[in-house]
């Protein structure tokens, strides 16, 4: 713990104005050196002073630091008020691309077909339309009843058992379950406005 951290280039200006206003004071008679102390001010006082203002003053005139501030202020980022259809095709280029470039390839081959932008129109018009799940459920319902039945017709008059008759089940019980839902989609429109 002997050891002392060098001084630095103000400490020592500072050290040396003190040991010379120390000087002075004791080269100067009694009298005059209480004269002195009197109007004088305490050198550390005066030097904290100096330091104080240098600072202050080193602060408000800093070309450096103005011309950082004027120049975030002038590059502040500009923000689109909305996000058009543009911003959001790029966007989904590029997070479609960094995610395929995770995937393995056979993954990232089967990724591009089917984000092609052809594929991608039929299957969103497919969701629509074809996945609905009250057709769905109206065409499993009518396809297993009506199998069901027929394949116990088949078995009990001895015919031969026809497999087009389930696709045929299945897409008539579809057409009824979108039915249902259009019905039941009217009703409920209808609703709100007999009671407003």
């Amino acid at each position: 713990m002997g050891e002392q951290a060098p001084l630095s280039i103000e400490q020592h200006e500072s050290f040396d104005l003190l040991e010379k206003a120390e000087h002075e004071r004791k080269a100067l008679p009694d009298h005059e050196h209480t004269q002195q102390e009197k109007t004088e001010v305490d050198p550390l006082i005066r030097i904290a002073n100096a330091r104080s203002e240098a600072s202050v003053n080193s602060q408000e005139s800093n070309p450096l630091e103005q011309f950082t501030q004027q120049a975030a202020q002038d590059a502040a980022p500009v923000t689109p008020k909305t996000i058009n259809r543009e911003l959001r095709k790029i966007t989904y280029k590029r997070e479609l691309r960094h995610i395929q470039r995770r995937e393995s390839a056979p993954d990232r081959a089967l990724s591009k077909v089917i984000h092609q932008p052809v594929v991608r129109a039929v299957s969103e018009a497919a969701g629509r339309t074809v996945s609905r799940p009250s057709g769905l459920l109206g065409g499993g319902i009518v396809a297993f009843i009506g199998t069901t039945s027929y394949l116990y017709v088949a078995k009990h008059y001895g015919f031969e058992y026809n497999y087009l008759i389930f696709i045929g089940l299945f897409v008539g019980g579809f057409a009824i379950g979108l039915g249902f839902e259009l019905v039941a989609w009217l009703v409920l429109a209808a609703r709100p406005r007999a009671q407003a």
